[in-house]
């Protein structure tokens, strides 16, 4: 399990970087082997990554100095597949030609993907979307890229990519793992992340009610991107919407042993019956694939 998050500033408005970095922080609930953030600035792709906490993360110079831009895509990593000492396998991902992703959830087919002669730069499964939104042979347009990887991919993901080619454009992809958006109409800001109540902690978002009836959360607008689905946006705001359709809908996979260390076991997600990888003596357990929380009581379900 890993987190993403980011928000897209159609306005004037950039966040309020206090709030941006208490999200970040909370993230690393999702994972703390890693973190790293991208933006694209001057026709250029900046990103900045370590194989530290996003708390730790943010009290960098890297973080401290910077103004923060209209549009960002930020993550925490929990390891699975390549060392985090290794930078390369940590997030976001990048190509020498400026396009930068943001995963979470799992690919099991990556090397199938690559195959044995195409070179790697990492060890991490999320390389193989990465491979597929970055590759120029048969594929055009955007919509055909985003099918290849329903068509091609084996596993969860949710994907937040942005590409200095397109300055303009951010991309998120859901496929079995969680992605919530909320949208502030007075700041005219849209935010991502793996959870919502990260992002209402964060942003101090709370319901409001009067004579009984719940009137929303003010300014704040809360979609989830359904499953299956991708949303483009650029700056007028949501310019497509589109489910796609995978391959196949499940695999019977069982993650490699050298995976699992002694403090984690594989167990069942009692939500959505998925294999997930189970953390002993961690506060909190999510799935992988739903991103429901699990109580060491469930496993045993």
């Amino acid at each position: 399990m890993c987190g993403i998050m980011g928000y897209y500033s159609f306005g004037n408005t950039v966040p309020d970087k206090n709030k941006i970095t208490r999200m970040f922080s909370l993230l690393e609930s999702r994972g703390n082997d890693a973190s790293g953030f991208a933006f694209i600035d001057n026709n250029e792709l900046n990103v900045t990554k370590a194989p530290v906490r996003s708390s730790a993360l943010v009290l960098g110079e890297d973080w401290k100095n910077l103004v923060l831009p209209k549009i960002m895509i930020m993550h925490t990593r929990l390891k699975t597949q390549g060392e985090p000492s290794n930078n390369m396998n940590n997030h976001p991902l990048f190509t020498k030609k400026g396009l930068a992703i943001v995963h979470n959830g799992m690919i099991y087919n990556d090397k199938e993907i690559f195959g044995r002669k195409e070179k790697r730069d990492a060890e991490v499964d999320s390389e193989a979307i990465l491979s597929i939104l970055a590759s120029t042979n048969h594929t055009k347009s955007i919509n055909e890229k985003i099918k290849k990887l329903f068509d091609k991919l084996e596993g969860g993901f949710a994907v937040a990519s942005i590409d200095k080619l397109h300055p303009q454009r951010m991309l998120l992809i859901r496929k079995d793992n969680p992605l919530e958006l909320y949208y502030n109409s007075v700041d005219d800001i849209m935010y991502f992340c793996s959870e919502r109540e990260i992002m209402q902690e964060a942003l101090g978002i709370t319901k409001h009610t009067k004579r009984g009836f719940t009137l929303g959360e003010e300014n704040y607008h809360h979609f989830s991107v359904n499953n299956n689905h991708a949303v483009i946006l650029n700056g007028d705001g949501v310019e497509i919407y589109k489910q796609f359709f995978p391959r196949r809908l499940s695999w019977n996979y069982t993650a490699p042993v050298d995976y699992i260390t002694e403090d984690e076991m594989l167990a069942e997600c009692p939500y959505c019956l998925e294999s997930t990888v189970y953390y002993w003596g961690r506060l909190f357990n999510r799935c992988e694939h739903c991103g429901q929380a699990i109580a060491e009581e469930d496993i045993y379900v």
